[in-house]
């Protein structure tokens, strides 16, 4: 390709990112703006600059570090198990015959289930109790099938050159596993914890429709919950702080686990 066909290749993929561009701007970091701008603000009607006062408020508020915990918890609980128990599915699908291997696809359908019929089958099965455990199976169950699908895809895309090798040098399975395949599967891994833990955070739907209540036992109370209920209340500046506080929880998170993958890449 000539060097002016390249620039105007260039030109046409700019031109044809733009509605693209203008959507995210215009429906996403404009509002977005505006929230760290409420966030600021005493309330929506009195606009006056009151600084990190509502910040402040929002971390001696024991309701928002109970959300805050649980969230975390089900970051640092059911994500690991999560990925884990995918690593462990991928595996076994790829030892199944080929007639097999097509029920890894049946690990996508509870993510199409609407989330009503999920929930009158989880309260039959667990009932309404003060327990998160029905919200962390919940959790895993729904979001397990793209992490099979992810963790499956890159498994056969190992080369079997390698292990064939690994095998000769006088390798054994767990080793083979640990210094061939972990490695090799980290970029894997760490793509799918941080999409699961952006998962994460969109169970509120499911965990609202179980418990029936804005107010749920204190161990299902989530980030959600929390703004979700200054939301009803028009608390406009609380639920502007607790989303921009969520935000940039997310962005940090992902950000150390984008760092992280370019540390183990080198």
């Amino acid at each position: 390709m000539s060097v002016s066909a390249k620039k105007k290749y260039q030109r046409k993929c700019k031109w044809l990112l733009l509605p693209s561009v203008c959507g995210i701007l215009l429906f996403y970091c404009i509002p977005f703006v505006r929230v760290i701008y409420y966030s600021f603000i005493e309330n929506q009607f009195n606009k006056k600059w009151v600084g990190l006062k509502n910040y402040i408020t929002l971390f001696n508020n024991e309701y928002f570090r109970l959300a805050m915990k649980n969230s975390l918890l089900l970051i640092f609980i059911g994500v690991p198990i999560l990925v884990i128990s995918a690593l462990f599915l991928s595996v076994v699908f790829l030892k199944l015959e080929n007639r097999w291997k097509r029920l890894r696809l049946a690990f996508i359908l509870p993510m199409l289930i609407p989330t009503a019929s999920i929930i009158l089958v989880w309260r039959i099965l667990f009932e309404v109790n003060d327990s998160a455990v029905p919200i962390y199976s919940l959790f895993i169950w729904k979001n397990i099938g793209i992490a099979v699908i992810l963790c499956s895809a890159a498994f056969s895309l190992l080369a079997p050159e390698v292990y064939e090798a690994a095998r000769l040098d006088g390798g054994s399975g767990l080793r083979i596993h640990l210094h061939i395949t972990l490695p090799l599967m980290l970029p894997t891994i760490f793509f799918v914890t941080l999409l699961e833990i952006v998962y994460s955070f969109r169970i509120f739907r499911e965990s609202y429709l179980y418990y029936g209540s804005n107010y749920p036992p204190d161990s299902g109370y989530s980030l959600q919950y929390y703004m979700n209920n200054h939301f009803v209340k028009l608390n406009y500046p609380y639920l502007a702080t607790g989303a921009v506080i969520t935000t940039f929880l997310i962005c940090l998170i992902v950000a150390v686990g984008i760092r992280l993958q370019r540390k183990f890449d080198s």
